[in-house]
């Protein structure tokens, strides 16, 4: 599998010494290990037996050359070890054990060795070196809590979190503990590091380890591909776009920014996917005809549809003009992000923003939600959906002008209209949004509306009391025909209360329903009504379907 595979146990005696360096890669996220995080590793230490040995897990690196090496999977606790042996450091320094706190200090800080041709520098490079140098660059760096400038960045807190739980932990010990405890973890604590001179090599060890750190995402792999130096042979334009990919990640966040890039997949290959993702940029999509090559073409590319991305889905201003909101288009794609569950429409919406513009934006998001409602109702195969979907991102492409595409797309509504008269409506995954739609087809809509769901409400009770009017002004058999039926149900703002929804039409009006449906003015019709018959609920199930396909 590998060209050169190295890979044994050692303690922290061996893995810090002039033997190994270390260098977090520009393709690794951030620090990202929190509170908790430091206070089990500590916590674990302390608490573990000091006679026996402790496995701390296992380092996956990338062999440089010499004793150096790239982390590829590990880098949060190889950063968090050498913040606690920094607070080791400090503590037994404070209690006058020099000769101890300088053989540490030169675990994590390599001291110039002339006779080797060895420099002084850091054990571990990392991304975030002006924090890292603060607490571990000198002695007594860990005594005092980074400066408030300093913790008012994430990254900074999180190293101050580190500093903080290390040495609150610390100071639970005896004089003669936190020698016995520096010894322990400098002797007796182990990490299995397995090395390769392949990063590819090197990720395909990745992916069969387990480790509890933040583990390094197919994205993060096409990070590193981007980043490699036969892409971009610069080492400041390759700093410049780790940081971008980064700020971009940021940006979105981290499920969005991955969701992405299975967008993105799917814009550029307009096609079913046929690997992971990593393998499907690499083998289907970079450098392939009309698309973009790896490294800064790429990059760009990304920021670009992240830009857009941000603007369409997050933002939702794309359409909007100075001091006027598009209300319609904000109120209805925020309903579909809410309540749609796949994704693949989003790229067709991206795809059309970004060749035409806004001109015909709204129209076509309305035809792409009727073709995403068709798949939905009759309950289409992913395949199948990816198959209309790629049909439509290709018509795009090939399009010189919005109306071509928009005429492409034809969508037979039988099938949605046949979905809303269902006597079983209520237990259809697509019931909600078809009753928020309804919500926004009835909304005066002077502004964007989030219509914000808790749950959905039976006026007529699934279970009503035996003896009672519901008995009485319904048949069991229309109880069944109606109970589940799309105008029997409600939305509802606030939890429902399985018991009050019981009562009586009057009494759940007034006690339980009138402030739960104020938010949603189609539910709150009901409250005009002075009893609930079958007449009603059919009526409401037949207005339900004659308007809920309509325009915003």
């Amino acid at each position: 599998m590998t060209k050169q595979l190295e890979s044994n146990m050692y303690p922290i005696a061996k893995l810090f010494s002039q033997d190994f360096f270390f260098r977090i890669p520009e393709y690794q996220r951030p620090f990202m290990w929190d509170r908790e995080d430091f206070f089990n590793l500590v916590d674990d230490l302390v608490s573990a037996s000091w006679q026996e040995p402790y496995f701390l897990g296992t380092l996956v690196l990338h062999k440089q050359h010499g004793s150096e090496y790239d982390v590829v999977d590990g880098q949060q606790r190889l950063t968090a070890l050498c913040i606690l042996l920094a607070c080791v450091r400090d503590a037994l320094g404070a209690i006058n054990e020099h000769k101890l706190a300088n053989e540490l200090h030169a675990k994590i800080f390599q001291p110039e060795n002339t006779l080797e041709g060895i420099p002084a520098k850091l054990r571990l490079q990392v991304k975030d070196q002006a924090f890292f140098n603060l607490l571990i660059g000198a002695e007594n760096g860990t005594i005092n809590p980074l400066t408030p400038l300093s913790q008012g960045t994430a990254t900074g807190k999180r190293y101050e979190d580190a500093r903080k739980t290390f040495r609150d932990k610390l100071t639970s010990l005896s004089k003669d503990d936190l020698k016995k405890f520096a010894i322990f973890v400098n002797k007796s604590c182990t990490l299995i590091y397995l090395a390769t001179d392949s990063f590819e090599d090197a990720f395909r060890l990745f992916t069969v380890v387990n480790d509890r750190g933040k583990q390094l995402r197919r994205i993060d792999v096409l990070k590193a591909h981007n980043l490699d130096p036969r892409w971009i042979p610069n080492a400041d334009a390759r700093v410049k776009y780790a940081h971008q990919w980064e700020d971009l990640e940021a940006q979105l966040g981290e499920d969005r920014f991955e969701d992405m890039f299975h967008l993105l997949r799917l814009i550029y290959v307009k096609d079913k996917p046929a690997t992971d993702l990593h393998t499907e940029f690499v083998n289907r999509i970079l450098g392939k005809d009309g698309l973009p090559k790896s490294g800064a073409a790429f990059m760009d590319d990304l920021k670009k549809y992240v830009d857009l991305y941000d603007r369409l889905f997050v933002d939702k201003d794309y359409l909007d003009q100075p001091n006027a909101p598009h209300v319609e288009w904000r109120t209805l794609l925020t309903a579909m992000i809410d309540h749609f569950p796949a994704n693949e429409w989003k790229a067709c919406l991206l795809l059309f923003a970004d060749k035409f513009g806004g001109a015909d934006l709204y129209n076509f998001l309305l035809r792409i939600e009727k073709v995403y409602l068709d798949h939905w109702v009759q309950g289409v195969r992913k395949d199948e959906r990816y198959s209309t979907y790629t049909a439509i991102l290709k018509s795009i492409d090939g399009a010189t002008a919005p109306a071509e595409v928009m005429d492409g797309i034809e969508v037979d509504l039988s099938k949605i209209y046949e979905a809303c008269r269902a006597p079983n409506f209520y237990g259809a995954g697509h019931a909600k949004y078809l009753l928020v739609r309804a919500e926004i087809v009835t909304s005066e809509l002077d502004h964007p509306h989030h219509f914000q769901v808790r749950s959905i409400e039976h006026v007529l009770p699934q279970n009503p009391k035996p003896g009672g009017l519901w008995t009485t002004n319904f048949t069991d058999a229309e109880r069944q025909e109606l109970v589940d039926s799309a105008g029997n149900l409600v939305l509802l703002s606030k939890s429902k209360n399985s018991a009050a929804g019981r009562r009586e039409f009057e009494e759940k009006k007034v006690t339980y329903l009138q402030s739960r449906v104020s938010d949603f003015p189609r539910s709150v019709q009901v409250l005009s009504y002075s009893s609930w018959t079958p007449e009603i609920i059919r009526k409401r199930t037949e207005d339900f379907a004659s308007i809920v396909l309509q325009n915003p």
